[in-house]
């Protein structure tokens, strides 16, 4: 009896935890569906049992599908450890090795980057190799990009940003050769080798890959949470992953696949997942598989229009997390900060609204002079980058919509000074002036347009009719 009544002393301060953290959990979760800044799935692992599940929102907003523990989604970025995988499992099969050049497997680079560019470099981010997305040409062709291949000859003309293993700079277009290694490689698809080597295996039933963002089968529509107004759907964008991204899968799947990474050897050996884990994109390094099974940690995210994902994993306090949104970047990540602070027990901040609206907000609540003097520090407090401009062009364009020309004349001042040659942003400053009578200053900016873009042809005929 004394024993029983000793183990339970002990047994009802950890139940009392665990019910105080799914309490905090559930509160979290009921602010973020209030203020529609979430929609997805949470899974929480402690000592690899589930602590915490739940799924909030629609997988179909307009068929009104709820998410459910099976619904897949999109996870961006996160695809990166997939490609990274097969690498290394075809290095540890000897089928490439990793100090092999890039022009032994892909045709068509340049004679620098075909003798120079190594697979590793490729793997550590140190390829000199940038992002597909930002090259000259890729919006008037991405439309067109099904497959892999498809974006190998855009890779092939843009230049090195830097000699090859001088440098880190995160790249996409380097996974994406990557990917096309490995279909070289096995004789498959990019998605079938996935399925063969990792999803397969691993029986992860709800798991897949589109080169593109596309319905399938329970799999949750994107939206574009952070526009104004009604919820959009992602899919008329064409966004693009082909082992820099592409993958989806449901949070039971990733959990399958986490903890076979932690626990096992069968999708690399100890020596090779070190290997994974080690990059110098990373701050941390670790000299041993052992080692990193004490105190690793690693976060990572992936995210793009209506996508955003997060798994992370903490082995000194041996817990999981991964978050899964069918909403804009960021989502995921705004969730997993405040998960973790509820399981570090520190208080959670409370959810803001989506940057676009945030900045909508301010400007229609506190007005044009306000903003003009304050956004940097509001914006700052809130936690939103300027880094990305459509926050502002979203929040610019219901304000031109709503007709209300001094909030957009102040936030179109705002968005030109941050973003000098975006083109767009030029052309609506001259539609707030229109709106506000000042012709004079709306001939200004579509000038300027044509300083940016000669062949601009809203700016022409804006020109054209106010002379």
């Amino acid at each position: 009896m004394k024993n029983i009544i000793t183990a339970l002393v002990f047994l009802f301060p950890v139940l009392a935890r665990a019910q105080a953290v799914t309490a905090s959990f559930d509160a979290l979760v009921s602010e973020a569906g209030a203020k529609q800044v979430f929609s997805g799935n949470i899974l929480v692992i402690k000592d690899n049992a589930v602590l915490y599940e739940k799924s909030i929102g629609y997988a179909d907003i307009e068929k009104r599908i709820p998410n459910t523990a099976s619904t897949a989604f999109q996870i961006g970025s996160i695809t990166k450890m997939f490609t990274k995988i097969l690498i290394l499992q075809l290095a540890a099969e000897h089928r490439l090795d990793l100090a092999d050049h890039l022009g032994k497997y892909i045709p068509g680079f340049s004679k620098e980057i075909s003798e120079q560019v190594t697979i590793q470099q490729l793997m550590d981010h140190t390829s000199g190799l940038g992002d597909y997305s930002q090259q000259d040409g890729f919006m008037e062709a991405h439309e067109s990009f099904q497959s892999v291949s498809d974006i190998l000859p855009l890779i092939q003309k843009g230049p090195l940003l830097f000699p090859p293993g001088t440098n880190k700079e995160y790249s996409n277009s380097g996974y994406v050769v990557l990917a096309a290694i490995i279909e070289k490689v096995t004789g498959l698809g990019y998605g079938g080798a996935l399925k063969q080597r990792i999803f397969v295996p691993l029986q992860m039933d709800h798991s897949g890959f589109n080169a593109y963002v596309k319905e399938e089968t329970g799999k949750a529509t994107g939206y574009l949470s952070n526009q104004m107004g009604a919820f959009k759907n992602n899919l008329g964008l064409h966004v693009i992953g082909a082992g820099d991204g592409g993958i989806y899968s449901s949070t039971g799947d990733l959990w399958k696949f986490i903890h076979s990474f932690l626990t096992d050897t069968r999708l690399l050996s100890n020596e090779y997942k070190l290997q994974e884990v080690n990059s110098p994109l990373f701050p941390v390094t670790f000299a041993t598989w052992s080692e990193f099974l004490q105190k690793g940690k690693q976060l990572l995210a992936g995210g793009a229009p209506g996508i955003s994902a997060v798994i992370g994993f903490n082995m000194e306090k041996n817990y999981s997390v991964i978050v899964l949104s069918n909403f804009d970047e960021r989502t995921a990540e705004g969730m997993t900060q405040r998960i973790s602070a509820v399981l570090n027990d520190r208080k959670p901040e409370p959810f803001q609204l989506p940057p676009a609206k945030f900045i909508y907000t301010l400007l229609t609540t506190k007005g044009a002079s306000y903003f003009l003097a304050n956004y940097k520090r509001e914006l700052a407090d809130a936690h939103i980058s300027m880094e990305d401009d459509m926050n502002l062009l979203y929040a610019g364009r219901q304000l031109l919509k709503d007709k209300n020309a001094d909030a957009s004349i102040a936030l179109y001042t705002v968005y030109t000074n941050e973003f000098p040659n975006i083109v767009v942003a030029w052309n609506d400053m001259g539609d707030a002036y229109l709106l506000k009578g000042d012709k004079e200053q709306a001939r200004k900016c579509f000038k300027q347009v044509l300083v940016l873009r000669p062949a601009n042809e809203r700016a022409r005929q804006a020109l054209q009719s106010l002379q």
